[in-house]
């Protein structure tokens, strides 16, 4: 609990913060009505690499100001449009005439996974199921990419080319493919037992296979029968990707598991809040502290990155970075009354 006699001004600088950032990533997509660019939304503003992966965490974001909903929606439609024959999605680079290449994606199963989380989010936010139903066959598309990429033990592969399982990955698109069952089920959907089915095995699968029982956490990936060690001294991927299994649903925060891993994490990183440039900032770490009620550590961790790089103007603040921020921003206003007095 943070004692404050400045609570309302604090309030108002989150506020404040969480809407500079939402104008920022509304920057960083391509308006552009009957172009087939319209709706991407870009790296960084005024530039045309849209890594989709990222795109969709900011679209995530985007949606916590209603405003911004029609865009979020012409974000998601530029992405179905841009699907491959299989359902996944490559990357893409728009020129000043916004001619396009393409490049292979770093992955396939954590695109898909976080899409469905968009487009439930989405929902959620806005009740469209008119847009949801009209794109349904389409959704079940990117589902089906996931479920192509499961191997025997539920795990997904990263890529159909690159035969390696990352904790990160399945826990994406464990929480892709959940969020879309109750999409399904909302509508009544006679598919929605199967795709719980294949949600629920991924999820078995992180459990089963990733989860180191005798040290209670989870090797960072798995490549054919080999896992490697798990050293919680590395930042990325070994310590950060322990924060994976909470932020998406998969264990609770307060379970006996979820609270040791996060004093495991402040313990071996507790730096963590002040990350500087060249490294990123990783802000997805402020909502993970604030499912864990850490409100303290959030806060200062968007302070900081108010100070070291949004106002620096650095390179490595880019629009998955603001989504996080924003997001974090969000569960700190939300929760104001846990955390300021």
């Amino acid at each position: 609990m943070v004692h404050t006699n400045n609570a309302p001004e604090l309030l108002d600088a989150l506020k404040s913060n969480m809407a500079a950032q939402i104008n920022w990533l509304k920057s960083c997509q391509i308006l552009k009505p009957g172009n087939p660019a319209d709706g991407a939304i870009t790296r960084y503003p005024d530039q045309g690499w849209i890594t989709p992966y990222f795109s969709n965490f900011a679209a995530m974001a985007m949606l916590e100001d209603p405003s911004c909903h029609p865009s979020v929606e012409r974000y998601l439609d530029w992405y179905l449009r841009n699907l491959e024959d299989n359902g996944t999605i490559l990357d893409y680079h728009y020129d000043e005439n916004f001619n396009f290449k393409t490049a292979a994606p770093d992955s396939e199963d954590a695109y898909a996974g976080t899409l469905l989380s968009l487009a439930f989010n989405y929902h959620e936010k806005t009740s469209r199921t008119h847009w949801i139903r009209e794109n349904l066959e389409r959704l079940k598309k990117v589902a089906k990419a996931i479920i192509k990429l499961m191997d025997r033990d539920g795990l997904t592969f990263a890529l159909a080319g690159y035969r390696v399982k990352y904790l990160m990955d399945n826990c994406e698109t464990y929480r892709g493919l959940a969020d879309f069952v109750l999409l399904l089920d909302l509508l009544g959907d006679q598919e929605t037992r199967y795709f719980k089915s294949k949600a629920e095995a991924i999820a078995g699968g992180i459990e089963k296979v990733l989860l180191n029982r005798h040290r209670d956490c989870y090797h960072p990936s798995k490549t054919g029968w080999i896992k490697p060690g798990i050293n919680l001294k590395k930042f990325y991927p070994d310590a950060t990707c322990q924060s994976f299994p909470v932020l998406y649903g998969l264990i609770e925060p307060e379970s006996g598991r979820g609270a040791r891993l996060y004093n495991l994490f402040n313990e071996y990183h507790g730096n963590w809040v002040t990350i500087e440039p060249p490294d990123y900032p990783w802000m997805i770490l402020g909502l993970y502290a604030c499912l864990h009620g850490d409100y303290s550590r959030a806060y200062e961790k968007i302070r900081h990155a108010r100070e070291v790089f949004i106002d620096t103007g650095s390179g490595n603040w880019f629009c998955a970075e603001s989504a996080f921020f924003v997001l974090t921003c969000a569960r700190l206003i939300r929760d104001h009354d846990r955390w300021l007095r």
